[in-house]
């Protein structure tokens, strides 16, 4: 079953250096990340400088295995000083979807 994972960060001052270190992760990890889909990064609109980060993962096993990497914690490590805070993590199982 699918699985998304939202990831949101705060505080960013740079959009432009976390629009890249998210095109580098997705250009070097895509078809080697487990399960990873790909991502969307949706700008709150309402809070200046806090993000959504929405990742797709064919299942809850292996985005746990993808976390399991230490290219994802160096992903997480550089997202965090990217952020002014620590970053907080939702874990989301798919229900359904009308998406063709």
């Amino acid at each position: 079953m699918a699985f998304t994972q939202i990831i949101e960060v705060d505080q960013v001052q740079d959009e432009q250096a976390l629009h890249d270190h998210l095109a580098a992760w997705d250009a070097e990890q895509s078809g080697v990340a487990p399960g990873y889909q790909g991502c969307r990064v949706l700008a709150d609109k309402d809070v200046p400088g806090r993000y959504q980060i929405v990742v797709d993962f064919s299942s809850e096993e292996e985005a746990k295995a993808n976390n399991d990497r230490p290219e994802t914690a160096a992903w997480a490590a550089r997202t965090r000083e990217l952020a002014g805070s620590e970053p907080t993590f939702r874990n989301l199982r798919q229900v359904c979807t009308t998406y063709s």
